[in-house]
């Protein structure tokens, strides 16, 4: 079982930052050659939004998981709660990406472009402390 859940939970980062990163590329091509996105791409991107924010998921049910049977439960140190911090920010913004994306598909309008900045730059430093704070909490284990 314990093999499982790493599996799972690594086959989860790797899904999460993927859709992640291809749903980013396919936005900046598209704002960059001055392009609107067709239909078509839109709902791709839609997808690989849902995708990532239930590879999250996976990502934090498999993470408690493993905890619990590698080390009793979470662990006490204060770099393991940086990066379940950093972890809880992710979780936060991808849901509050994908609830934007919904509301702006129905509206039918575009995504408000300065709380979509704000959700990609909170990301992108969060996983910076999620991988440093997984460092410093896993480097004397």
């Amino acid at each position: 079982m314990l093999v499982f859940l790493k599996t799972l939970h690594f086959i989860s980062l790797w899904a999460a930052g993927g859709l992640g990163v291809g749903g980013w590329v396919l936005q900046h091509v598209h704002k960059r050659n001055g392009q609107r996105p067709s239909v078509e791409v839109v709902q791709s991107i839609r997808m690989m939004g849902v995708l990532a924010l239930i590879a999250v998921l996976v990502l934090w049910i498999t993470g408690y998981l493993l905890s619990g049977m590698i080390y009793g439960n979470l662990p006490s140190s204060g770099a393991f709660h940086v990066k379940l911090t950093g972890a809880t920010l992710i979780l936060i913004c991808s849901l509050g990406a994908n609830l934007e994306t919904l509301r702006s598909m129905r509206a039918g309008t575009p995504p408000r472009a300065g709380l979509m900045a704000v959700y990609a730059w909170t990301v992108r430093v969060s996983l910076l402390v999620v991988l440093f704070g997984a460092a410093a909490a896993f480097s004397g284990n």
